[in-house]
């Protein structure tokens, strides 16, 4: 697995390659709590090289999910396709992570989902 971030204002996308599974996901969770203690910022998890996730690594998507909502930062995913989008459908994720197909989309959704909570904050 390998991780790629990249900052734009105050959304980070994390681009994840390779298998999400147990042996792999530990950088990932770890890139991930990183960015929610520094605050102030939310999340485009992109998928799209992903080529396998076993059950810890939706585990971990879902902790990131979790993490991310309790601290009031969006986050949301872009790129799920093919294996990984049947995953959500059969688990009856689709019905609440926010998913885009392109990474513009997921990356405005984000801005505007940082706009409003931390406006609310305010």
């Amino acid at each position: 697995m390998t991780i790629a971030e990249q900052i734009d204002d105050t959304i980070v996308t994390i681009h994840l390659e390779g298998r999400l599974t147990a042996e792999t996901l530990e950088p990932f969770q770890l890139a991930v709590a990183q960015r929610l203690k520094a605050g102030g910022c939310g999340f485009v998890i992109d998928l799209q090289n992903v080529d396998y996730i076993d059950s810890e690594g939706l585990g971990s998507l879902i902790q990131a999910y979790t993490s991310c909502r309790k601290r009031g930062a969006p986050i949301v995913f872009v790129h799920v396709f093919g294996r990984n989008l049947q995953l959500l459908k059969t688990t009856k994720l689709l019905t609440v992570f926010d998913i885009y197909s392109n990474a513009l989309d997921a990356q405005r959704a984000a801005a505007a989902m940082t706009s409003a909570a931390f406006s609310a904050i305010m």
